[in-house]
């Protein structure tokens, strides 16, 4: 399991993930993650996509995806709130979006480093 704690949209969210496949070049990984709200704690399943694929001998291309559904928890939530899912969903998407597009570059890099210092310690040519 892996724990992730981050802050979106002003809402700290702590994810516990845990590995539904893991290869070299895909790795999945889920979570009933808790939100902390001004409402109180409620929970949001997460799914994390990334992958690899090799695009030539020196290019790889990175992949990084991020899905969130609602829980039956949450919807009780917005429920009581007034909240409409539709509503919601407008509202959390263009956060989680410039969220991803922020760290995506940042994992691509740290992935890109990590190879090439393994490259370089087995031997192998660097991409550079």
């Amino acid at each position: 399991m892996s724990i992730n704690v981050e802050v979106l949209g002003g809402s700290p969210m702590v994810k516990h993930y845990v590995e539904e496949i893991a290869e070299s070049y895909h790795l999945r990984l889920v979570s009933s993650s808790d939100i902390f709200t001004p409402t109180g704690r409620i929970k949001v399943s997460v799914i994390w996509d990334l992958s690899v694929k090799k695009i030539d001998g020196n290019t790889c291309e990175f992949t990084n995806e991020v899905h969130s559904s609602f829980t039956p928890e949450l919807l009780d939530s917005l429920a009581k709130q007034g909240i409409p899912r539709e509503v919601f969903k407008a509202a959390r998407k263009p956060i989680s979006e410039a969220h991803n597009r922020q760290e995506t570059p940042l994992y691509a890099k740290s992935i890109e480093r990590h190879a090439l210092r393994n490259s370089s310690s087995a031997g192998i040519p660097s991409a550079a």
